[in-house]
């Protein structure tokens, strides 16, 4: 709406408030003009990067969220404080498509394709925010790989997904399952990237 209303106005942050009630709500997000008017909102600083561990007392294949460390991800402004739900909820309603990147920072460990074994059986999967699991084989929300480095499973690097979707409900994504870590030398952390919603 603001592109709309003013062409002229470039990249950065702006107040919205798009269940357009109390101004009390309203909420800052970076506006990016150039990417055809996508509003995105940004991980909490907690999962903007998660370092690179063994993480060798939780097990392979479960959600982050379960690991004595882990929790579900969660989402602020530009100012760090927590977008209401309801904020969220008219944002996705006014919105035709979203997207948002997630890297797997790996140790030995596929995060995508395992291009020894010739599959994807090591893939990650994620869980969007209507608790839907989306991976390899989700048609209506695909991730494709932007970069993947893992899949050669030979020392440290990193595998860049893209997860879009034109059922905006399932996204910002709020949780992951990792399933190659646990041998000898494995290790994975993760960055969450900002979760952008286009008009």
């Amino acid at each position: 709406e603001l592109q709309l209303c003013h062409p002229h106005l470039q990249d950065g942050e702006y107040w919205i408030d798009p269940n357009q009630g109390c101004s009390r709500d309203a909420f800052r997000v970076f506006c990016n003009f150039t990417a055809g008017g996508e509003t995105c909102l940004f991980p909490d600083k907690k999962f903007e990067a998660v370092r690179l561990a063994a993480w060798n007392r939780e097990k392979p294949g479960t959600w982050y969220s379960t690991f004595k460390r882990g929790k579900k991800f969660s989402y602020v402004d530009t100012d760090g404080n927590a977008v209401p739900v309801t904020q969220l909820t008219f944002l996705r309603l006014l919105s035709a498509s979203a997207r948002q990147n997630f890297t797997l920072n790996c140790q030995h460990a596929a995060a995508w394709y395992d291009a020894r074994a010739g599959t994807f059986a090591r893939a990650l999967r994620f869980r969007g925010a209507n608790e839907e699991e989306l991976g390899h084989n989700h048609p209506a929300a695909p991730i494709r790989a932007l970069h993947d480095g893992c899949q050669g499973r030979r020392g440290q690097e990193r595998t860049v997904l893209e997860v879009t979707s034109s059922h905006v409900e399932r996204l910002p994504l709020m949780d992951v399952a990792v399933v190659d870590f646990g041998d000898a030398n494995q290790k994975f952390g993760f960055e969450l990237g900002p979760v952008c919603f286009m008009g």
